[in-house]
């Protein structure tokens, strides 16, 4: 008799444990912020993975991968106790973000935390980007995709965009539908992510009437595995990686097209940019063929996978930390947890159905 009891324990734990795995592995997101977890620094900033220390522009995407996951900052912070926030927070109060497009940038990930960017560590970061405006040419920053990522700061934080500056960004499309990072018009040098934010940007200030040819343009880059390379032709290579199809995805959401036509092959771009996931690590791949785990290629990939885009910014308001006698698993956040006490509820009865039943 007691070795059924402990023969159904046995069955019912086995069970659970694989549940759990099930569960945790289907889950590119879940898996993504594990990683990303082991990605943190001290400082509450995360690295690249190619240079040493927190990044900049890193720890902004990653900011709008915890937004979107529906994450609390406040349980993310390092051995140090520095969060994310934190780290912005010292990066703008140590005046050491001297280009508009970081400014830009900075601006999306303090709102999609709830802060204010006018007010925010004793700086006023989108009243830097207005005055940085050239009236006379009506851009902004250094390139293409700052301009497109400052129209979109912008219109995020209830902002005026000038008129010119959308004008700008319109006049410097090349003739095949395409934005260059640079502002070069010829249609070679185009590639798919400024031309995938350019879309965005034009959306969010109300001129989406302008973005057919470069989705046009996107139809003739798409690889058959449904994924997007930087650029086609490319003297680096023309295959799929996940930063690329992850914002030319957030474009496609944003300009409300139907993923059925965009499956040259029966997978689409969200189909294509999931198989990127290592089952191994959580991470991502930036390409299948260079199968290593990737920073900037896992924090884009996802808000994208979660439906956000530079449109639809994902949002949430940090509260105060709060100690707590329970840890959430690093994997899978309260929603994998639910799913696993659920889960554990089930198998608990069953067992518990078997050992009456003998």
């Amino acid at each position: 008799m007691i070795s059924r009891r402990l023969a159904g324990l046995g069955l019912a734990l086995a069970l659970l444990l694989i549940l759990t795995t099930t569960v945790t592995a289907a889950d590119p997101i879940a898996n993504g912020l594990a990683w990303l977890r082991t990605q943190q620094q001290e400082d509450g900033g995360f690295t690249n993975g190619f240079s040493e220390g927190a990044d900049l522009g890193t720890t902004c995407d990653v900011v709008l991968a915890l937004a979107a996951a529906g994450e609390d900052i406040n349980d993310w912070v390092s051995d140090a106790g520095n969060s994310p926030l934190d780290y912005l927070e010292a990066r703008v109060a140590g005046g050491d973000i001297a280009l508009i497009g970081e400014k830009a940038k900075v601006s999306l990930a303090l709102l999609a935390l709830g802060q204010d960017p006018t007010s925010f560590a004793g700086a006023d970061l989108i009243g830097d980007i207005q005055a940085d405006f050239d009236e006379s040419t009506g851009s902004y920053g250094s390139s293409i995709y700052d301009q497109a990522l400052i129209i979109v700061a912008l219109v995020q934080a209830d902002q005026p965009v000038p008129a010119g500056a959308v004008d700008f960004l319109i006049d410097s499309q090349s003739d095949n539908g395409t934005w260059a990072l640079f502002g070069d018009t010829e249609d070679a040098v185009g590639d798919t992510n400024t031309t995938a934010l350019a879309i965005q940007a034009l959306i969010a200030s109300g001129r989406a009437a302008e973005i057919d040819p470069a989705l046009d343009y996107l139809h003739t880059v798409q690889n058959n595995d449904g994924g997007f390379p930087y650029q086609n032709p490319s003297e680096y290579g023309t295959d799929t990686d996940a930063n690329s199809t992850a914002i030319v995805y957030q474009a496609l959401v944003a300009a409300g097209e139907a993923l059925d036509d965009w499956a040259p092959e029966g997978v689409d771009p969200l189909a294509a940019l999931v198989s990127l996931a290592d089952p191994e690590s959580g991470a991502f791949f930036w390409q299948a063929a260079v199968p290593a785990p990737n920073a900037l290629a896992t924090a884009q990939a996802i808000p994208a996978i979660s439906g956000y885009t530079f449109v639809n910014l994902p949002r949430i308001e940090v509260a105060l930390a709060e100690t707590t006698d329970v840890a959430l698993p690093a994997a899978g956040g309260a929603a994998a947890l639910s799913l696993r006490l659920a889960g554990l509820g089930l198998m608990c009865l069953s067992a518990g159905g078997l050992l009456r039943r003998r």
